[in-house]
């Protein structure tokens, strides 16, 4: 668990009940506390109302999908560290996510590795981001830094399909 004063908070927004449970157990040694939406609009309500250190979420849902939730969140003005889980071979999508502001994207189809390590390197820059706000010059740092890494996985993603399409 991360060491800090207040507990760490991680909201998983998955409508397939299976994978909510999977991911949950997976980061349930990485994580205090851990709240499940079933789809973007109940994760929207939850995000409105509530402080989270880093969101995960499915593109693909029912009711509003992955991408307007991520939307709905930065238009809240939230800087919350955003990690978005993909199908295999949804790369279009999450490339999209990228450039919305998402922190990281993973396939499904991912090891548990990799799910622990992005969704823990959220978790760090968001409790960053959440501990610094009545300091407005390591504030405007952590954003800039987040913004600078989104970029950074969203110039990846570009080189991966690229590699896939000339392949």
């Amino acid at each position: 668990m991360i060491e800090h004063d207040e507990k760490s908070r991680l909201l998983i927004v998955e409508d397939d009940s299976d994978i909510r449970e999977l991911l949950k157990y997976f980061l349930k040694d990485f994580v205090d506390e851990i709240i499940e939406a079933e789809n973007g609009k109940l994760g929207l309500e939850l995000v409105k109302n509530q402080e989270f250190d880093t969101i995960l979420s499915d593109i693909e849902m029912p009711e509003m999908n992955g991408l307007k939730f991520l939307a709905y969140v930065r238009s809240l003005g939230k800087m919350t560290p955003f990690v978005v889980l993909t199908a295999h071979g949804d790369h279009s999508r999450a490339l999209e996510a990228l450039s919305l502001g998402a922190f990281d994207f993973i396939t499904k189809d991912s090891k548990k590795k990799i799910f622990v390590e992005s969704v823990c390197a959220a978790l760090k820059l968001g409790r960053e981001i959440k501990t610094s706000k009545n300091d407005t010059i390591h504030s405007n740092h952590l954003r800039k830094l987040y913004t600078e890494m989104a970029k950074s996985s969203e110039l990846r993603l570009r080189k991966i399909i690229a590699d896939m399409a000339t392949t």
